[in-house]
């Protein structure tokens, strides 16, 4: 009989495909096929949504997604929302980005990936200790573009953490109602290919990624991760600390401003 921390890892890595389907790379311009961010595709109500960081969303403009095992660029398109800092995107506690995209869009995304069920949206979520969370993104230093296969390529960036001490949001100047800080251990980041630990990457890249969750008390082996967070920031002050967006932000946002049928989160409000 397996243990709760083996069972957790099981369906920590049966979890990946799932991730990887609802997880888009975000290319800057089509000439230099450039990594400018990740970006993550849900389903709510009727809505279909393209969600990242607000700064990577500053240049929408210019970003292309690749289909088609990167074979072929899209220009994504649809009505985009993102807040506007008080000060900088440095200092930006949201950093959150929702695209509602166009029909045309959609057509083509689903040839690709999938749209993550509004039910897998993990809001009101209280902090685990445990190496419970999953992040899913794609680092520039780990992307190329073929020229011999015309093609574009990236090795994902997968990271087991749990979340970091309380005493981290008040050095890093942000809020346990918004945020969620978890941990990067860059000394020991498991290489999926030569299933060895090494030294992890420069992260730039990874922003508006997913931050998973697996709850467990939850026993069921084929329940499905739960996204709980938007990956935003990798601090400099802290190299070893990642922030994310709690997805409270989004369901309200869109609960107050689109008219969508979903729970409120106690945790905050937007007006």
């Amino acid at each position: 009989m397996k243990s709760i921390s083996e069972q957790i890892a099981k369906r920590q890595i049966d979890s990946l495909p799932l991730i990887q389907n609802y997880t888009c790379i975000l290319i800057r311009n089509s000439s230099n096929y450039k990594v400018h961010g990740t970006g993550v595709f849900i389903k709510i109500g009727h809505l279909h949504l393209l969600i990242s960081a607000a700064h990577v969303f500053d240049d929408f403009n210019e970003l292309f997604i690749p289909l088609d095992n990167g074979e072929n660029l899209m220009k994504p398109g649809g009505r985009i929302i993102v807040n506007n800092p008080k000060s900088s995107r440095d200092n930006d506690e949201l950093d959150i980005g929702i695209v509602i995209l166009d029909e045309v869009t959609i057509n083509e995304i689903i040839r690709t990936y999938n749209f993550l069920d509004e039910n897998s949206l993990l809001i009101n979520h209280r902090n685990n200790y445990s190496y419970n969370y999953i992040i899913w993104g794609y680092p520039s230093s780990w992307s190329k573009r073929s020229i011999s296969k015309k093609s574009f390529h990236s090795r994902p960036f997968i990271h087991f953490t749990k979340c970091a001490n309380p005493i981290e949001y008040q050095r890093l100047n942000r809020y346990k109602f918004l945020n969620l800080i978890v941990n990067y251990d860059r000394q020991n980041i498991l290489n999926f290919k030569s299933k060895k630990f090494s030294y992890g990457p420069d992260l730039f890249g990874i922003s508006g990624c997913g931050l998973w969750y697996i709850n467990p008390e939850d026993y069921n082996e084929n329940a499905n991760p739960k996204l709980v967070g938007i990956m935003t920031d990798w601090p400099i002050s802290n190299r070893r600390k990642l922030i994310a967006t709690r997805i409270d932000a989004v369901t309200e946002f869109l609960r107050k401003n689109e008219n969508i049928n979903f729970p409120e989160s106690y945790l905050f409000s937007i007006k």
